[in-house]
C-alpha cells in the first residue's frame, strides 16, 4: 500500500498533547499497554513434525541462553509431558510437549519483538468513531503529519486479514534457513496484525527497537479541533503557532447538515490571535461596575 501524503493522531488535550505540539515530541507505546490484549499477542500454530521443532528450540534458545540451558528446558519439558505418557507414542502427550516448546519459543520472542516501540496514526481525520475513543469524545484534537517526505524509518498499514497466529513453519525458514520473507512474516503477525472490528481505525504504525518519547520524524502541518473542543484549546494552540514560519493549517470539525458525517471548516487564525487572551468582564469593566454603584 502507497503510503499517504497525511496521517493524523487523535488525541485528548492534555500535557501529552501538548508536547507533541510544542516540544515537537512524539511517544511510542510498548505493545503490552494497548487497549486490546490480543494486539501484540499472536498464538503460535504448530505445522511442523516434533523433530523440526525441537532443532527450532535448540536453536533459538541456544542462541538467546546458551547451549546448555537450551538443553536443560529442552529435557525439562520432555520430563514434564512424561507426566502424562509417553511422546513418543502418545499423540495427545506429544501435542502437549509441543505446545511446552511452542510456550518457550513465544516467550523468547516476546523478548524481541514485544519489546519494540509503537507510534500509531490514522489514514483519515473525520472518523467519528476515532473522535469518540481516542479524543476524548470528541473535545479533544486531532494532529496531522506530513508524511510525504518524513524520517519515519519504519511505517506501514496494519493488516485486519492477517490471521493471529504465527506458524512454526516461518520460523523455521527464517532462523534455521534465513528467509526474509518468513521474517516479514513473523514480524507484520506479531507488530501489524489486528482483529478486523478495527478496521475503522485505517491505522499506521512506526515501529522502532523500544518504547519511550523520541523527536518526532515529520512535521505538524494541521491541527484539528473536535466538535465540543472547547474555544479556550483552540486559543492555546493556535498562539502556539502564531509564528508564520510553522506553516501549520487549523480545522474546525463541524456536522454535515443531512447527514452523520463530519466536515471541517478553517479557523479564522487572525481573529483568534487578534482577540489574544482575554480579561474576565468584571475585571475588564470594573470601573464602569463601581461608578455606577456608587
Amino acid at each position: 500500500m502507497t503510503r499517504p501524503q497525511t496521517l493524523y493522531k487523535y488525541c485528548a488535550f492534555n500535557v501529552n498533547s501538548l508536547r507533541l505540539l510544542s516540544k515537537g515530541e512524539i511517544y511510542y507505546a510498548a505493545p503490552k499497554s494497548f487497549n486490546d490484549p490480543l494486539d501484540c499477542n499472536p498464538t503460535l500454530f504448530i505445522d511442523t513434525e516434533r523433530t523440526c521443532l525441537e532443532e527450532l528450540f535448540l536453536n533459538m534458545l541456544g542462541a538467546a541462553e546458551g547451549p546448555q540451558k537450551a538443553q536443560h528446558l529442552l529435557e525439562d519439558c520432555r520430563y514434564q509431558s512424561t507426566q502424562h505418557g509417553c511422546f513418543k507414542t502418545d499423540a495427545d502427550v506429544e501435542r502437549y510437549y509441543m505446545e511446552s516448546l511452542a510456550l518457550e519459543l513465544k516467550r523468547l520472542l516476546a523478548c524481541g519483538l514485544g519489546m519494540k516501540g509503537v507510534f500509531s496514526l490514522a489514514r483519515e481525520w473525520n472518523c467519528p468513531l476515532m473522535w469518540s475513543h481516542y479524543a476524548d469524545q470528541h473535545r479533544g484534537i486531532c494532529i496531522e503529519y506530513d508524511v510525504a517526505d518524513s524520517a519515519f524509518s519504519n511505517i506501514n498499514p496494519v493488516d485486519y486479514n492477517r490471521p493471529r497466529s504465527i506458524k512454526v513453519s516461518d520460523l523455521i525458514s527464517w532462523k534455521l534457513n534465513g528467509c526474509s520473507k518468513a521474517k516479514s512474516d513473523v514480524y507484520n503477525t506479531w507488530l501489524l496484525t489486528k482483529a478486523p472490528q478495527w478496521g475503522y481505525e485505517q491505522e499506521w504504525r512506526d515501529v522502532v527497537d523500544a518504547s519511550g518519547t523520541k523527536p518526532a520524524p515529520a512535521r505538524i502541518s494541521g491541527v484539528y479541533f473536535g466538535l465540543r473542543c472547547d474555544a479556550a484549546v483552540q486559543t492555546v494552540v493556535v498562539k502556539s503557532f502564531s509564528n508564520p514560519q510553522t506553516n501549520v493549517s487549523f480545522y474546525q470539525i463541524v456536522p454535515h447538515e443531512v447527514s452523520f458525517a463530519l466536515m471541517r471548516s478553517n479557523v479564522d487564525t487572525a481573529y483568534v490571535l487578534a482577540c489574544g487572551l482575554q480579561q474576565s468582564a468584571v475585571m475588564l469593566f470594573r470601573d464602569v461596575i463601581t461608578a455606577r454603584r456608587s
